[in-house]
């Protein structure tokens, strides 16, 4: 059963969001076009994970997805957890292309793609210490529960290869097609009950009560500032900034689309550049409209949650509430 679903990072629509409304020739746009590419492989990896997770008896696994756990003063995060009444499964997602070698002696992975040698964490250290943290975050909650984990690459035509004496990684590294038959094996190492299905239950719903997501500044983690965000509402059609509004419509000066209510996608881009709240003051900054009284009925008719009153009042996000 999924008890949280797979989902996209926040991230990830929070770069599609700044890369638009950054200037053409600003000095960051490549590194957040790396960042970006990377992290829609990683989530393709993970999707593709997913699918394969589907195919587990849903009244004895209890799966979830991306969660991110206190430690302490840091938090832990693992792709997906697989809860039993026998055993907990962490599985580490990854999605690289060409040639994988997990080096034993330095414990490190080194992946060979054209022509290209480069050095990454090992995702074995990783998940350890994932298993680690989780086993400590059980003990906390008085809970006793075997934890495995598995490092899957999620492309099947990466290559992986180790040092023959290095049967951990042997053990522990899987093809995304291979982990179902992997999960299999793990099921029948554990036949003893440890939790009874109101247990397996309970702590899935602490699991998802202690995570926390994490809500990324994606404007200070690239050191930009609002005069480097290129304002007003884009362009459905063309992604043109700003349309200009008349006769109650939004029309782009560019590919001359006309659109009437463009402005509540700028308000949901607003959210994921500056945070999870918008006055009306800011709103009118934001999409460039003089009328207060207008701003106002165009974010009332939004039915976003809100508090306060009159020019007092304040909208936000409704997915953060």
């Amino acid at each position: 059963m999924k008890v949280k679903e797979l989902s996209i990072p926040i991230i990830i629509p929070k770069l599609q969001t700044l890369l638009p409304r950054i200037d053409a020739t600003h000095p960051k746009i490549p590194f957040m076009q790396a960042d970006l590419a990377k992290l829609l492989k990683g989530y393709r990896g993970e999707k593709a994970v997913n699918y394969y997770l589907d195919f587990l008896p849903e009244k004895e696994n209890f799966i979830i997805h991306s969660l991110r756990l206190p430690s302490g003063n840091y938090f832990f995060q693992i792709d997906f957890l697989i809860l039993t009444n026998r055993y907990a499964l962490i599985l580490e997602c990854k999605n690289f292309f060409g040639t994988l070698y997990f080096d034993e002696d330095f414990n490190q992975m080194i992946r060979t793609a054209n022509d290209k040698e480069e050095g990454f964490q090992d995702p074995i250290s990783q998940a350890k210490w994932h298993q680690q943290q989780l086993r400590s975050f059980l003990k906390l909650h008085n809970i006793t529960l075997p934890i495995e984990f598995f490092v899957v690459i999620s492309d099947p035509s990466t290559i992986v290869k180790t040092n023959p004496r290095n049967r951990e990684a042997m053990k522990k590294v899987v093809h995304g097609h291979s982990l179902l038959e992997k999960i299999s094996e793990v099921d029948s190492r554990y036949q003893n009950e440890m939790l009874d299905s109101k247990e397996v239950r309970k702590l899935s719903k602490l699991l998802l009560k202690s995570h926390t997501p994490e809500d990324i500044d994606v404007l200070a983690k690239y050191g930009l500032g609002v005069v480097d965000i290129l304002t007003g509402v884009r362009c459905p059609g063309c992604g043109r900034i700003p349309m200009i509004r008349q006769k109650r419509t939004w029309n782009c000066c560019g590919c001359e689309v006309k659109e009437k209510n463009a402005h509540v996608s700028a308000v949901m881009e607003y959210f994921h550049l500056f945070g999870a709240s918008i006055t009306n003051k800011q709103f009118r900054e934001f999409v460039h409209l003089e009328s207060d009284t207008i701003a106002k009925k165009m974010l009332q008719a939004m039915n976003l949650p809100f508090s306060g009153s009159n020019k007092g009042r304040i909208y936000y996000d409704p997915m953060k509430r």
